[in-house]
Order: C-alpha cells, then structure tokens, then sequence
C-alpha cells in the first residue's frame, strides 16, 4: 500500500514538474517569438524627391524611403526612419547607431572604406541653385561668389578643390532661405533637388548647367550583407520597370 501511494505521489510530482516544464518552454517560444526589431534608417528628410517630410502629414516619404521599406520587408522586418544632419549620417552608421542611411549621398571610394552601399538607385549630379535674374554661377565665376554647401558633403570638397572657399550648413532649408533672404549667392547641391527647388520656387530661383556626374546609394553598416542584398535587389526590380 506504501508502495503504491509512494507511486502516486512520485507520479503527481513528475506531472507538475511536466506542466512547469512545458509552460516554461511556451513561455520561452512566445518570448523568441516578440517583436521582432524594426531596422533603422537615417535621413536629413531634407531631400526631395527621394527623403524628404509631407507638408499635410508630416511623414517622411521619397523614393529612398520606399526602397528601404521594401528591403526591410524582405527580411521580414519593420523599418524605424530616424533624422540626423547630414554630416552625421555615415558616421552613424559606421558605429552602428544605425543600420543604413539614405539622403542622396554620393558614392566614394573614401566612403566606402567605412559603410558599404548598395548598388545606384540614381545617377544624377551637382549644380549650382541661384536667384532668378542674376548671372548664373559657373565654377569660374563660384571663387568669388558666396556658394553654400553641405557641410562634408561631396560637393564641399569638390568646391574645395576648385579654389572655393564655400559657406557650410547642416541644413539644406536654411541654406536655401539664405539664398532667398540674400545671405549667400547660390546653393551647389545635388541636380534633382536643385530643379525640384527651383520648380516650386515661383519663378523666385533657377537652377544652373550640371556642373558634375554622380551616382547615388544607400549607406550600408559594414558586414550587413543580408541588407545590401535586399537593398540591390529592390534596387535592380525598380530599374527594369
């Protein structure tokens, strides 16, 4: 009788221990199973077409954040879009405070010794935006005119190297509301946004000759070759449509 009781109560022991066990391993798949973490994205949001924020819902919209949308979803993950200034951006991702980061930034053998980018999504260049009805600047005519840039941007050192001492920012809009307001002569900056600018502009600025040929991609944290993968494949699938 002892022994059949001893039974019992070893058979209850060992089907409460059962139940612990398996409520600790559901609590443990559920747990692996949370939310998985977004990938972070950083932009100026300063750059249309391709980042730039929606005047109605304040969003953050543009060609680049939707790729980096579609890459995310690839590897089945939310994407996170953050803002920094400009000069910040690669350095941020280099120190892994980011996973990729998208603002037309041009690509550079100097850059790509500390990110890795993705393939072109766009080629387009540098030209000089300007007060509508004054002579249009050259790079000639820039070493004696006040030309603003983005502060290490690859225009700053392009102007640099053309005998250009120009006047740096951190902030596109600023830069540009100095052109307006007669601060600075003219804004050297990338084509697309520059004939953007200009277009909604009212007639108020123009947009120059295209003064130089680069190829745009989006900043990738070293080694994150899944995300690269995405990034070039979406890239590629836009191109052929």
């Amino acid at each position: 009788m002892k022994t059949f009781e001893g039974r019992k109560i070893k058979a209850r022991w060992l089907a409460a221990v059962a139940v612990a066990l398996a409520a600790l391993l559901a609590w443990g798949a559920e747990d692996a199973a949370g939310p998985v973490p977004p990938l972070v994205l950083l932009t100026t949001a300063e750059m249309p077409p391709y980042s730039y924020r929606d005047e109605t819902t304040g969003e953050i919209v543009g060609e680049e954040i939707d790729i980096a949308r579609e890459a995310a979803a690839k590897l089945g993950r939310p994407l996170e879009v953050r803002t920094a200034k400009f000069p910040d951006l690669l350095p941020m991702v280099s120190a892994g405070k980011a996973d990729f980061a998208a603002s037309e930034i041009i690509i550079t053998e100097g850059r790509l010794r500390t990110v890795d980018f993705s393939i072109p999504y766009a080629t387009e260049g540098g030209m000089f935006l300007y007060r509508a009805g004054e002579p249009m600047p050259t790079m000639i005519r820039a070493e004696r005119m006040r030309i603003a840039v983005m502060d290490a941007s690859i225009y700053d050192f392009y102007l640099s190297l053309h005998g250009v001492d120009p006047v740096r920012y951190d902030s596109y809009p600023v830069a540009i509301k100095d052109l307006k307001e007669g601060r600075v002569d003219a804004v050297f900056y990338d084509s697309c946004t520059v004939r953007l600018v200009a277009e909604r502009s009212g007639g108020e600025l123009a947009a120059s000759r295209l003064e130089t040929r680069e190829r745009f991609g989006i900043a990738v944290r070293k080694g994150n070759a899944a995300l690269k993968a995405a990034l070039d494949e979406v890239i590629a699938a836009r191109r052929e449509k």
